[in-house]
């Protein structure tokens, strides 16, 4: 029984170190060269989209403002999270190793 477990457990490390460098040598190249400028670049684009679908769900309550339509709220929120989506990408690309840290930011 527990030489079972063992060799589940290392089946398991073989598939997560199989894993880990797939996703290297896939992901690599279209994130190099990351830099700690780019990845804020994304981020701030992430929320000028939040301030968007924020700024029109305000106008909701707003006297004599344009009132959005569920259409324009719908897209507002749509690009945000899509957005916000690829933004969680890419630090779980950095998180999990599969790219090259910038050497000094």
């Amino acid at each position: 029984m527990e030489d079972d477990l063992r060799a589940h457990q290392r089946f398991a490390m073989r598939m997560e170190q199989s894993i880990r460098s797939a996703n290297r040598e896939i992901l690599h190249p279209v994130v190099d060269p990351l830099t700690g400028e780019k990845v804020l670049r994304v981020a701030i684009e992430v929320s000028k989209r939040r301030a968007r679908y924020l700024k029109l769900a305000l106008q909701l309550g707003e006297a004599g403002e344009h009132h959005p339509s569920g259409e324009e709220l719908r897209d507002a929120r749509e690009d945000y999270q899509e957005a916000r989506n690829a933004f969680t990408e890419l630090m779980h690309t950095i998180e999990r190793g599969y790219v090259n840290l910038p050497d000094h930011e």
